[in-house]
This record gives structure tokens, sequence and C-alpha cells, in this order.
């Protein structure tokens, strides 16, 4: 059964709505969605605005807890249209200056982003980072989106989810 605005509403706690969200979330993005992105970004798009950008984020979110900005583009390097939809999610849930740092890190790899493939399967992508000066481009952005993400508490981007479903309730539904 869909999620509906009155389970949003009534969630007594962020720790039960993001539950409910994270349960909508895997009903419409199983794991092995994300194995083919032609439909993973078919599915997200017909997705309500607030669930596609819970989706598109989700990565970031866990780049940047166990990574940083390089690492998530060599981790998540399927489509650069799926790197897009993460500027859209991060506009959507109402965080511009991720958006504009995300937008940044983006155009510094974007140049690079053909080899990005080949260089994620081997163990020389540190290397790569280093040799091509991404990452020493992308370390004062890392610095700047940790800050931001540190305003987010330990549960991360996760509670900016929280407090979007509370505020757009509707834009995490099917509307018919």
């Amino acid at each position: 059964m869909a999620l509906t605005i009155e389970q949003i509403r009534s969630a007594a706690s962020d720790e039960e709505l993001l539950n409910l969200l994270g349960g909508e979330l895997r009903l419409l993005f199983p794991p092995e969605l994300k194995n083919d992105p032609v439909v993973f970004l078919s599915r997200l798009r017909a997705a309500p605005s607030a669930l596609r950008a819970m989706a598109a984020t989700y990565e970031l979110d866990v780049s940047m807890a166990v990574d940083d900005l390089a690492w998530h583009f060599v981790n998540y390097h399927s489509s650069l249209e799926l790197a897009e939809e993460t500027i859209g999610g991060l506009l959507e849930l109402e965080e511009t200056e991720a958006a504009e740092i995300f937008r940044g890190a983006l155009a510094i790899i974007r140049p690079h982003w053909s080899e990005l493939e080949a260089v994620a399967r081997t163990k020389t992508a540190h290397e790569w980072l280093d040799s091509k000066g991404i990452q020493n481009s992308m370390n004062p952005l890392n610095d700047h989106m940790w800050k931001v993400f540190g305003q987010f508490g330990e549960s991360g981007l996760m509670s900016v989810w929280v407090a979007h479903a509370r505020k757009h309730s509707e834009r995490c539904v099917q509307l018919n």
C-alpha cells in the first residue's frame, strides 16, 4: 500500500516518519534498480518530487559520511544524469547551499567523466584523482559540504527528508 498524507502527518516521531519514508523508497526503488541506471532514472522521474529527491540524494549522504565528493563520483559514476538529479534533489529539499557545492564538484569532475568507469574498476583511483588534480580541487568543497552536513546532525540528510516530508507531505505521495 502506498504512503499517504495521513500517515505522514500522524507519524508521532521523526524515527517513525523516517521508517515510513524508507519503506516507501524501498518499494519504489528496490536495491537491484541501482544496477540499471536507465530504469532507475525512469522510476525516479515518475516518483513524487520529495521521494525523487530522497532517492537521488541518498548516495551523497552516504558518501559524505564515509568518503568525500571525489569518491562519491568514483563510486557512483553510472550516469551524469543521476549526478544532475542529485542537484535537483538537494534543491527540492531546500538545501541550496549543498546543491551549489555539489554543482561545483560536478563541474570539476565533468571533464573527466568518460574516464570514471575505467578508473572506478581499478585500484588506482586515488592516484588518478591526484594526478588529474581532482582531489585537490575538491578538498575545499569537501570541507564546505561537511560543514553544511554537520548542521543536519547524526542523521545527515535523512533529518532533512523528515523535515521536508512534514512541511510538504503532498510531495511525498502519488496524488491521483
